[in-house]
């Protein structure tokens, strides 16, 4: 019975969550990222506002749900030697949190994402305010559009992040990478910046219902795995070698889950 009411009580803070996460972005949408463009005639500098204030509300969403003991993340408590020039970074994609992750943890990136979330009323329009770049839904990162967008942004010095799989991970596995990351990290001459995101036990997988929680509160880490150069590399053979180093990761984890907090490792 009392297993029952736990996972009971989760289900309805995991929805508490889901209803703060819209909620905030149709305040973002009408009210405060309109103000904060205000006064602003240049929009990378509008945009780059907008970002920044998106940023400390993923910061309050993340402490919200770990407080409650739902995915348990600390974006202050992660560090990340990020390079001083611009950048692509990568991540795989085992959760949908981890993109509100990566955004309160990685200051100023721009990130590349369906045309499904540019058109979702609760959140589409912040995308547009903080100068996302949008990717058709069944489009390839590799679009000569995509590339060029993405290219221009990072010749204007922002970071640019990328889930090569493009959508959401299996369960502890990782699916195949695709070369758009890498042909973008290529034409701009960046490196390219891997983040291997963890979620244990796994929870917001694709395919996985909202409300199925496990019994043990889930813990996020991000951690960074070594800058790889982008600059004359072959796309094709940097994402398959890339892909490899993340699955042999992922099959030998640094640490196993106990039930409690693993210290994030920079």
């Amino acid at each position: 019975m009392k297993a029952w009411l736990d996972r009971a009580l989760r289900t309805v803070l995991t929805g508490s969550a889901f209803l703060l996460f819209f909620s905030c972005g149709v305040m973002l949408s009408y009210v405060i990222l309109p103000v904060a463009r205000l006064g602003e005639r240049d929009p990378r500098a509008r945009a780059l506002r907008c970002r920044r204030v998106v940023r400390r509300t993923w910061i309050f969403f993340h402490d919200y749900m770990r407080v409650l003991g739902l995915p348990g993340f600390d974006p202050r408590q992660t560090r990340l030697d990020l390079p001083a020039a611009p950048y692509v970074l990568v991540a795989n994609h085992p959760t949908l949190v981890d993109v509100t992750a990566i955004g309160a943890t990685v200051p100023d990136a721009t990130i590349i994402a369906k045309s499904t979330w540019f058109r979702n009323p609760f959140i589409g329009r912040v995308l547009r305010y903080c100068d996302h770049i949008e990717v058709a839904d069944d489009g390839p990162f590799s679009g000569a559009a995509v590339v060029d967008e993405a290219v221009a942004r990072l010749e204007s010095g922002i970071p640019v992040l990328i889930f090569p799989e493009g959508t959401r991970s299996p369960e502890r596995s990782l699916g195949k990478f695709r070369a758009g990351a890498f042909i973008i990290a290529a034409r701009a001459g960046v490196p390219v910046v891997p983040l291997l995101v963890s979620c244990e036990p796994p929870t917001l997988m694709r395919g996985q219902p909202w409300y199925e929680m496990p019994e043990l509160p889930p813990i996020m880490t991000i951690r960074q795995l070594p800058v790889v150069e982008g600059r004359g590399r072959d796309p094709a053979v940097l994402a398959r070698d890339l892909e490899g180093s993340y699955r042999r990761q992922i099959a030998s984890p640094s640490e196993p889950y106990r039930g409690r907090p693993i210290t994030p490792v920079s």
